[in-house]
């Protein structure tokens, strides 16, 4: 599988918007904050992943209030999807191989580290070429669909 068949069906913020009002149909309390909290940073990408010239402000409004909370309260991140994410979910896709087998939580943790150190990156150097915020942001929202289909299907 290609990346860009990866992200077939998922490709618009109305595509991603429907997935995730069919998750949030059954959801209350720390687990629909969870999903709205993620859905509201890939239409953030999504709008302006291609801009770089709107990279320091787009990661300045990357949220994760819900993740550190539902961390504080032990939430059972089992409670979005107990399976690990499927290998054929990610097969022929070098850059998200490495993520077979990983559980919900882990991929939860994995974003909020990203989204934690590209916060540090633009507090302490922004203008520091070398961290290619950019390519960092791409990645970080190829690994947020991965988390949203993997908890969707």
């Amino acid at each position: 599988m290609a990346l860009a068949d990866f992200f077939s069906g998922l490709s618009t913020s109305a595509s991603v918007a429907s997935t995730f009002q069919s998750l949030l149909k059954n959801t209350r309390g720390t687990q629909r904050a969870l999903l709205l909290e993620l859905q509201k940073n890939i239409n953030l990408l999504n709008l302006f992943i291609s801009d770089d010239a709107k990279t320091e402000t787009i990661i300045k409004k990357l949220e994760i209030s819900e993740y550190e909370q539902a961390v504080k309260s032990d939430f059972n991140f089992k409670a979005l999807k107990k399976t690990r994410v499927s290998g054929r979910l990610v097969a022929g896709i070098k850059f998200l191989e490495p993520y077979s087998g990983w559980q919900t939580e882990q991929l939860f943790e994995n974003i909020y580290l990203k989204i934690h150190q590209l916060k540090s990156i633009i507090e302490i150097d922004p203008d520091n070429k070398n961290f290619r915020l950019g390519v960092r942001l791409k990645n970080l929202h190829k690994v947020m669909i991965l988390l949203l289909k993997h908890i969707k299907y």
